[in-house]
């Protein structure tokens, strides 16, 4: 794909007033991998996302994304097209000018990451493996949109807006809800009922994504934090700390404390 990147930004953090209005469009193509929850408006429709939304703006397209309510966090990047490849991005399953939630956007914000730093060095292949990030991204971002776990701003009303919040809780706060009967009185469903909804909805049933979630956040917590091992498994919802440490070892092969001494889990995974 001859995709070029314009200018870019990774991992912005703004304030609570941040407000991006863009009446004419924005000129070029522009990609948003929302990391808060966040206000957009495209074409006069509204919509209340949460963390972890994409978006592509057509040049064109008016659009406005602001902060909710607290400070609002994204990367972002311009760029153009041919319209062969706008048309081989759609056949991909990429949408343009609406939202797509995403459960987890690691990997796209590496990408992203990694594009950030090709286009502002000067090393020898620069360009190629800027490029090459490029193509990767994108058929990374088509990957996780057809693998069920994309999700259409219809996915945003009624009973379906409560299920986003729900797997968002997942992901972001893994002991908001002690059980799966409490996820099921937050949905006003019987049990049956919403791991029914939930695993024909997302792909996936409901025990496998709480584990999934609490495995996500407790990597993070080893990686970033200096709490105790029974700290971080009391923020990820698990009521002992050894259901944690036998729960952690099953999905990563590796102990929290393994996990956390090693300089990255890559490195520790190849060692072995």
């Amino acid at each position: 794909m001859a995709i070029k990147i314009g200018s870019i930004g990774y991992n912005y953090v703004h304030e609570n007033n941040f407000v991006m209005d863009l009446p004419q469009g924005p000129g070029a193509y522009l990609f948003l991998l929302i990391k808060s929850s966040a206000f957009i408006k495209i074409n006069n429709k509204k919509f209340n996302v949460v963390k972890n939304t994409y978006i592509i703006l057509s040049p064109a397209t008016p659009g406005l994304y602001k902060a909710d309510k607290d400070r609002y966090i994204d990367d972002w990047f311009y760029f153009s097209l041919e319209p062969e490849d706008k048309e081989k991005l759609i056949k991909m399953g990429i949408k343009f000018d609406e939202p797509q939630y995403i459960h987890s956007v690691d990997a796209l914000s590496d990408e992203i990451h990694h594009i950030s730093f090709e286009l502002f060095s000067s090393s020898l292949h620069h360009s190629e493996l800027q490029q090459s990030y490029t193509d990767i991204f994108f058929y990374k971002l088509s990957r996780l949109i057809n693998s069920a776990e994309s999700i259409s701003p219809q996915m945003f009303a009624s009973k379906n807006e409560k299920l986003v919040y729900v797997r968002s809780r997942l992901y972001n706060s893994p002991n908001y809800f002690n059980n799966v009967d409490e996820m099921a009185d937050f949905m006003n469903l019987s049990r049956s009922g919403f791991q029914h909804l939930y695993s024909k909805t997302f792909g996936i049933n409901i025990i496998q994504d709480v584990i999934k979630g609490r495995i996500k956040i407790a990597k993070e917590l080893l990686q970033s934090t200096n709490l105790t091992i029974s700290e971080i498994a009391q923020k990820c919802g698990y009521k002992t700390e050894y259901h944690f440490m036998r729960q952690f070892k099953e999905q990563t092969s590796f102990t929290p404390t393994e996990f956390r001494n090693s300089n990255t889990w890559i490195q520790l995974e190849e060692s072995r």
